[in-house]
């Protein structure tokens, strides 16, 4: 059952999060983050906080690049923020 799960291709999954990593590795943190595959860096704060958002095809895809990006070894905390999750098969009928 979990196989037909992950072959599912008319889902589309962006989720946020606020990473607070070691500030001396501000561009280490933020150059690691962009590097995953379906991420965007929107705004960092003064203090370092980047508020970043990953696209993906499932839950599993998005947990997938969170867990690389929360495991980055200057990553203090990574919090999630938002998740929404839009079927494509029934946008594409109402166009």
């Amino acid at each position: 059952m979990t196989k037909n799960n992950e072959s599912r291709t008319d889902e589309y999954h962006v989720a946020s999060f606020v990473a607070y990593p070691i500030f001396e590795k501000l561009t280490e943190v933020k150059k690691a983050i962009t590097t995953v595959d379906g991420t965007e860096i929107h705004a960092t704060s003064a203090e370092g906080k980047i508020v970043f958002t990953i696209e993906g095809h499932s839950y599993k895809d998005i947990g997938n690049k969170m867990d690389t990006i929360r495991n980055h070894k200057c990553i203090i905390n990574l919090s999630p923020v938002y998740h929404q999750i839009l079927d494509e098969s029934t946008d594409s009928d109402s166009n």
